[in-house]
């Protein structure tokens, strides 16, 4: 790690940014100006310092704010310093605690990194065009205009912009006032902000249009796209963001502090969305759903998105951590709360499978070497934290350990807690044992002695479960994949199906007296973040009994699933073992199941790559499971269809042709050849026709090509990138990388991670 940035929010405490900036187009710079009050706090000093990175300073001065009048303080220098980012300014006297007035002419570039302030090209009837957005967080406000770049610094903004007359121009809070400028650009002005953070502030302006609506409680929310995009594209994001609004303003028991709520498509974004309070950026996939050829899985990404996104607006923007080690504290938090969302919206969408199969799948996955990071990580610089930050332990596994806690003392506890926790330090900012306190006090129970093992240590326990009659042994260490068990121990929530004499393993060893001999399944919701291995036949035999006949719930079913994968993984199973049990489960009719239960499949296929007769084997294990459902379900949607079934058609489809059974495999060709283009395929199976097209050699690269950079909509390019990659002859894997990451370059920056991964999975374009 680094040298520890200074903060500089210990010296100066800014209280109110006006920020007036001017945009040029044609040049990509921009200039303005920025007055901050504030307060000097701690000891003297002659200078006070802020954040800047790569602007030019083009005038400074302090003012000192007294009671019978202002002094303005000429400075003697004012210099720039790039190891932490920031610009000194110099007073020939001392400055002692006080109120004080900073204003700070500046200029800068626009570049095309995708932070700061940034362009997102398009296309629209054949012109190029460029939109410009910002995306400060985590620390490059600074890159826009001088300020104190900490999250603990928090202040109100008054935002001018001065902007093309014809563009829209969006920012945090509603346009207070608009007029045009003698030279026929647009001064916009907006409503001063709640007191937040300088990586909440953000503005978007260029060629937009909007779909619009509001909250039962008055907020109006607005979703906006390109003019290149169909406004008929924003409404289902829009619907989303209403209904989503309205449940967290009932389950925080917490007003939205705004009047308006926006929400945004880039062409060009590097991460899904950022939660920018009241203006809510996005890629154009998280936000735009075409209603004319629906896609399950697309609507379904936009909700989690959405939810996640608008659920900060009070977790992170309305009380936000004090320094970026507790980033889980926003993301975590966020991360589970977009399931709690749409489970109450969509209780059809059986969210708690989907949180099964995205998050605590790939907390557990990840959480298995010993170099793993903590969900608590100590950070000294913001720009560590780009190596930090691990999704599948600052988002998933926070998230698997909060719903740990969540069935471990009850949602009444929860929900009480965080209302209290929001009335106290709403506008302010908090650390971790601030919120605890808040849980403990709501349900009774020590939340920070259970919760800090979790989050200050790496990695996850395996509970190994000897049986002995009617008496368990418990015993816990490390699970580790890469070197042998060290000495951590946990707090472990057991979670049993059944009532046993203590819920909760504090110790290394435990021994449970039970009432009767009847197998117990510990972990029953996938909740606690642990492998369980049963190492009687009894048990073993109880468990393959409750997976096949599906006596237990669809989550219990897919923990116990990724728990015998992790245990092959190990070595305290074989795989072969694992793929019995899979084998066995055949009659399985919940599709976020089946994920699980293929991924051991997914990992023999690795293995025995190249071996053509383990190959074949493999395929016909697919075609062995997935034949009767294929059979029952078909290829097409029906207007009676659950989303399950819908989702299981999928899987089973993708199965056979996996399995490259003929008359499937067929169908996939005649279905491809009969559609003028991509767009015309289902939006769920377009990515399979596809694939085996290209993998048959019947697809034209050309044409798909020419698809892929003439379409606006960035679905349409995920399944044409996942179709592609599918690729096995060598002429055509050479022509897509030439024309997708190579010297054609048509595959925008935020997009080549994409592409990298698919082509990576493929074991034909690998190398």
């Amino acid at each position: 790690m680094g040298k520890s940035a200074p903060r500089l929010a210990e010296s100066f405490r800014p209280e109110n940014y006006k920020l007036s900036i001017e945009i040029d187009a044609k040049k990509m710079l921009f200039s303005g100006k920025v007055v901050i009050s504030g307060q000097k706090i701690g000891r003297p000093a002659k200078r006070i310092t802020l954040h800047q990175k790569d602007l030019k300073i083009t005038s400074a001065k302090v003012i000192k704010q007294g009671k019978t009048g202002n002094e303005t303080i000429e400075l003697e220098r004012i210099n720039s310093q790039k190891s932490f980012d920031e610009v000194r300014l110099h007073s020939p006297t001392l400055l002692y605690p006080g109120k004080y007035t900073v204003e700070i002419g500046f200029s800068g570039h626009i570049t095309e990194q995708m932070h700061g302030l940034y362009p997102c090209n398009y296309r629209h009837k054949g012109k190029e065009k460029k939109l410009f957005a910002t995306q400060f967080e985590s620390h490059h406000a600074r890159e826009v205009f001088p300020c104190i770049d900490e999250p603990e610094a928090k202040a109100t903004f008054d935002l001018t912009l001065t902007t093309p007359a014809t563009e829209s121009v969006l920012s945090n809070t509603p346009v207070k006032k608009q007029l045009e400028t003698q030279d026929s650009r647009l001064k916009t002005e907006f409503e001063t902000t709640p007191v937040m953070s300088t990586y909440l502030l953000a503005f978007a302006v260029g060629e937009i249009h909007r779909v619009t609506s509001k909250t039962k409680d008055g907020v109006e929310v607005n979703s906006w796209a390109t003019v290149a995009q169909s406004k008929s594209h924003l409404e289902y994001a829009n619907k989303e963001a209403v209904d989503v609004l309205e449940f967290f303003t009932d389950y925080f028991k917490t007003p939205f502090p705004l009047k308006k709520l926006d929400q945004i498509a880039l062409p060009d974004f590097d991460s899904m969305a950022m939660e920018n309070w009241g203006l809510i950026t996005y890629r154009e996939v998280g936000l735009l759903a075409d209603p004319g050829n629906r896609s399950q899985s697309g609507e379904q990404l936009i909700s989690l998105v959405v939810a996640h996104e608008i659920s900060h607006q009070w977790f992170g923007n309305l009380v936000t951590m004090k320094w970026w080690d507790d980033l889980w504290l926003n993301e975590s938090f966020a991360s589970i709360m977009e399931y709690v969302c749409l489970d109450a919206l969509h209780p059809d969408w059986h969210m708690w499978e989907n949180f099964a199969e995205a998050d605590m799948i790939a907390a557990s996955n990840r959480d298995v070497t010993s170099n793993v990071q903590a969900v608590k990580s100590k950070v000294n610089h913001p720009d560590e934290l780009f190596t930090l930050f691990d999704p599948s332990i600052v988002y998933a596994k926070g998230a698997r350990l909060i719903k740990m806690m969540y069935d471990f003392i009850g949602e009444d506890a929860i929900r009480t807690g965080l209302k209290s926790y929001f009335k106290e330090f709403a506008y302010k900012n908090t650390v971790s044992d601030d919120l605890w306190r808040h849980f403990s006090k709501a349900s009774g129970q020590d939340v920070k002695k259970l919760m800090d093992p979790w989050l200050t240590q790496s990695g996850m326990p395996l509970l190994n479960i000897h049986r002995n009659d009617r008496k368990l042994d418990i015993v816990q260490k490390r699970f580790l994949l890469d070197e042998n068990s060290d000495s951590q121990k946990w707090p472990i929530p057991l979670l049993a199906n059944k009532k046993i004499p203590t819920n909760l393993m504090k110790e290394e060893k435990l021994t449970l007296e039970l009432d009767n001999d009847e197998p117990v399944v510990f972990n029953r919701s996938g909740s606690t973040h642990a492998v369980v291995n049963y190492e009687s036949a009894q048990d073993k035999k109880y468990l393959q009994k409750v997976t096949s006949d599906r006596s237990i719930d669809s989550v219990g079913r897919m923990n116990l699933f990724n728990d015998a994968y992790l245990l092959s993984r190990h070595g305290s199973e074989s795989l072969s073992e694992t793929l019995e049990l899979i084998e066995n489960c055949a009659e399985e009719d919940r599709d976020s199941v089946w994920q699980l239960m293929l991924r051991p499949l997914a990992a023999a296929k690795l293995f025995l790559e190249g071996d053509e007769k383990s190959e074949q084997a493999i395929k016909q294990i697919k075609l062995k499971l997935a034949k009767k459902h294929f059979k029952n379900l078909g290829w097409d949607d029906r207007e009676t269809d659950s989303p399950n079934t819908k989702a299981l058609r999928v899987t089973m489809t993708a199965l056979m042709l996996q399995a490259e059974e003929k008359t499937v495999v067929a169908e996939a060709l005649s279905r491809y050849k009969n559609s003028r283009q991509v767009t015309d395929l289902p939006s769920e199976q377009r990515s399979l026709i596809l694939a085996t097209a290209v993998k048959n050699k019947k697809a034209d690269l050309d044409k798909i090509f020419e698809e892929y950079t003439s379409t606006n909509r960035s679905d349409v390019q995920r399944s044409i990138a996942a179709g592609l990659t599918a690729a096995k002859d060598a002429a055509s894997i050479k022509k897509i990388l030439e024309k997708s990451i190579g010297k054609d370059e048509v595959v925008r920056v935020q997009d080549i991670p994409m592409w990298f991964a698919y082509l990576m999975r493929n074991q034909y374009s690998r190398s």
